[in-house]
């Protein structure tokens, strides 16, 4: 497993610039695509409690990642957050790329939660 290469305080607090320099400079050394997108996600998080407005953070990243690369089940969860990085066009081809991928990650999360509800009921029932 690869060590997460920044800290929650070093996401948060650091330039901005800096921050995006030093995950560019990260994606091109590593093939952990998904740490990637999810050290993007908390550079949105950050964007959108900032007072001052930023800009989209590595929008070339995360075009790269999801145009250039096969589609994978982890790469398809994590796509709704980055709707605002294609344009209409893109967004509808993506979506084909991972329409099969997403709908069998939204029927396992369904079932999952069925699958809770039932034992809670068991429980109850038994108890």
């Amino acid at each position: 497993m690869q060590k997460h290469p920044f800290t929650c305080r070093q996401l948060l607090n650091r330039d901005y610039q800096k921050i995006q320099r030093q995950v560019t400079k990260y994606y091109k050394n590593t093939t952990n695509l998904v740490l990637c997108l999810k050290i993007i996600q908390a550079l949105l998080i950050r964007r959108n409690l900032a007072a001052e407005k930023l800009e989209l953070p590595l929008v070339e990243i995360v075009r790269e990642i999801y145009q250039k690369n096969p589609a994978t089940s982890d790469m398809a969860i994590e796509i709704y957050q980055f709707g605002e990085y294609f344009t209409k066009r893109e967004w509808h081809l993506l979506m084909e790329k991972y329409k099969q991928l997403v709908r069998l990650f939204v029927l396992v999360r369904i079932l999952g939660e069925c699958l809770k509800q039932a034992r809670r009921r068991r429980l109850f029932l038994s108890g």
